[in-house]
């Protein structure tokens, strides 16, 4: 918020947008996996031993432990189910562009550019020649930002 308000303060009318970067096909294919996977596990938990009458399996030993604590199972299923797939769908990428140009790209470095580093780039790129970015560090300590 502070660069959003940082940069509209010095160039009114600056169209600022965010998104989320598209997961690779690769990713999104074992995200949609994991998702069914999940669905059919729990599934196969809710019928208790259905299943392995339905399809002729031998009920597995450690089968019996799982079904006395279904509840659990299936929670625990549900979230690290959860987790995995937006893992997956998850890029953790924070690309800035400007007039169409790109000004930073933390997939090409690796890490995220300090609050001054970026509105300095940004300044930059939009011809500002502005005063170089100076926190206000009364308004961030009252929270009033």
């Amino acid at each position: 918020m502070a660069v959003r308000q940082n940069l509209l303060a010095r160039h009114p009318g600056l169209k600022i947008e965010g998104d989320n970067f598209p997961a690779t096909p690769l990713r999104k294919l074992i995200s949609s996996l994991v998702f069914y996977a999940k669905m059919a596990l729990i599934l196969i938990l809710v019928t208790g031993t259905k299943f392995f009458e339905v399809t002729g399996i031998a009920i597995p030993e450690w089968y019996a432990g799982v079904q006395e604590n279904k509840l659990m199972t299936i929670v625990g299923l549900f979230f690290m189910g959860n987790m995995v797939e937006s893992s997956m769908l998850s890029s953790g990428a924070f690309e800035i562009t400007v007039n169409g140009s790109q000004v930073w790209s933390k997939i090409e470095t690796g890490y995220l550019p300090s609050l001054e580093h970026l509105v300095s780039l940004i300044e930059d790129k939009l011809g500002g020649g502005r005063a170089e970015f100076t926190p206000d560090l009364e308004t961030l300590a009252s929270g009033d930002f």
